[in-house]
């Protein structure tokens, strides 16, 4: 009985692979994050931006399409990958296991926007961008930055540079 229930929880989540970016100006410290809407909980978050691969996409021609889409940046090459997490959550009524690929671009500040992205629902639930200081994210008590130790991780990349081996950064 038990075993038929772990089955029974596996297969609630549907396996999905995805990329983020983690897109900072050294110089500055700032790292820009989108501010978006889950609307399964009606909770704003800041993450990086990135998302799902495409069927026949390998990680990097996904991270190019993702960061054009999400913020108009087009990039030939990003450096890693430095990180990586897994987490389960579910969006739309759909629940998702998720094992994301986080990679580095560094470019000095622009303006971002979010004019490309062709999803539709992706685009209702954006609601803004930003350059946020390392500092400001570490102290930022009333956000939810995704994952959580987000201004530490990329305090420490900032500081020690890419790591020999991708790590996991948790939830």
């Amino acid at each position: 009985m038990p075993e038929k229930h772990a089955n029974q929880l596996c297969c609630e989540f549907k396996p999905r692979k995805a990329v983020r970016a983690v897109i900072a100006d050294p110089a500055a410290r700032r790292v820009l994050l989108i501010q978006m809407r889950v609307p399964d909980s009606n909770t704003s978050i800041w993450i990086t931006p990135g998302g799902g691969l495409e069927s026949g996409e390998d990680e990097m021609t996904a991270l190019k399409r993702e960061v054009r889409e999400e913020t108009g940046l087009v990039i030939d090459t990003a450096e890693g990958p430095i990180w990586y997490r897994r987490m389960q959550f579910h969006l739309y009524g759909k629940g998702f296991d998720q094992s994301e690929t986080y990679y580095y671009i560094e470019v000095p500040q622009f303006t971002a926007d979010h004019e490309h992205n062709p999803a539709a629902d992706e685009r209702s639930t954006f609601e803004s961008f930003r350059w946020w200081r390392i500092k400001e994210i570490n102290n930022a008590h009333d956000h939810i930055f995704v994952p959580k130790t987000l201004g530490l991780h990329v305090e420490r990349l900032l500081d020690q540079g890419i790591p020999e081996q991708p790590y996991d950064v948790g939830r």
